[in-house]
């Protein structure tokens, strides 16, 4: 199950999980978009090892750190 935890400005919504057995949260980014329809990622925590990145450029990744 996925929580809200917040929608900047420009409507990119960010969500994560329960904590894993593990110790680690997924957390995943979407952002909409006219072109691709959706722009999107995931993160897991705490490692902060980023996965599944669509149209989301380098620099945008290193603002969501």
């Amino acid at each position: 199950m996925m929580y809200p935890f917040m929608t900047l400005n420009d409507n990119t919504e960010i969500v994560h999980s329960e904590m894993r057995e593990d110790g680690s949260v997924k957390v995943y980014i979407e952002r909409p978009d006219e072109k691709y329809g959706f722009r999107h990622a995931t993160c897991m925590l705490p490692d902060y090892r980023w996965e599944d990145i669509y149209e989301f450029s380098q620099e945008e990744i290193e603002y969501f750190l």
